[in-house]
């Protein structure tokens, strides 16, 4: 029973976070690329710490940024300028989604904004990290909020209704070369001195990605008793002074 109260509470608080974030962008809205998904919104004070905030959704097309926009307008709030990213989500094509977050990176970069941290949400965590890890790209901290952090597992568990073996295609024996330069496990095993710059945070409670994708992931991290998948992201939450202060560092 417990285990679907706290599921209950899980759908209940996504939908508090879609019908808040329905009511429009967080911000001014800028194009990162040509493709329609290639996309950011900034919010938050002109020359204030910037984070990168990447939404969640298991990779799925249908789960876009507007339930991040209640997380992104609460962070501004605290202090930072936020840029809410959006990114294609397409099953099968992983390094769509690779290339459009490798674009926002340049872009930022070319812009002159110096980027305080990458912060990512679920599948969005697992972007954060990929972020951090990838050799060739410019260090950055990056916080993983309830990640899927070993791709392995998640395919196994079926996590997501097989989210993650819909997004990337092919099954690890199938996919050496897809699953090597997106698993943040893989990558963080090839580049352990990076781990430093990693912070995972994950509720004991959450239903939607085990607790285990952050237990067994060899970088610091930071536990929440009672917390479920979508405690990280609220601001109603109250966990989400713990969330604020990993972010603070």
């Amino acid at each position: 029973m417990k285990g679907n109260s706290v599921a209950v509470g899980e759908h209940d608080a996504l939908t508090r976070l879609l019908r808040d974030g329905s009511a429009g962008p967080a911000g001014p809205t800028t194009s990162y690329g040509p493709q329609a998904d290639q996309l950011f919104e900034t919010v938050g004070r002109p020359g204030a710490p910037v984070l990168v905030l990447i939404h969640g959704g298991y990779f799925r097309p249908e789960i876009d940024r507007v339930h991040a926009r209640p997380q992104a307008r609460a962070l501004a709030q605290s202090g930072w300028q936020v840029v809410l990213a959006e990114y294609r989500r397409v099953p099968g094509a992983p390094f769509a989604t690779i290339e459009d977050l490798t674009a926002l990176d340049e872009h930022l970069r070319a812009a002159g904004v110096e980027v305080a941290a990458w912060v990512g949400h679920s599948a969005g965590a697992t972007l954060a990290l990929w972020r951090a890890l990838t050799p060739g790209l410019p260090p950055v901290r990056a916080l993983a909020l309830a990640p899927v952090a070993d791709l392995d597992a998640a395919l196994t568990q079926h996590l997501g209704d097989d989210a993650v073996r819909d997004w990337l295609g092919v099954a690890p024996g199938d996919g050496p070369g897809v699953y090597g330069p997106l698993d943040p496990t893989r990558l963080l095993a090839s580049r352990p001195e990076i781990a430093g710059q990693l912070h995972l945070v994950h509720g004991d409670a959450d239903t939607t990605v085990p607790l285990a994708q952050t237990q067994g992931f060899g970088a610091r991290s930071t536990v929440l008793a009672g917390a479920h998948h979508f405690d990280l992201i609220d601001p109603t939450s109250r966990h989400w002074p713990a969330v604020l202060e990993v972010i603070r560092g």
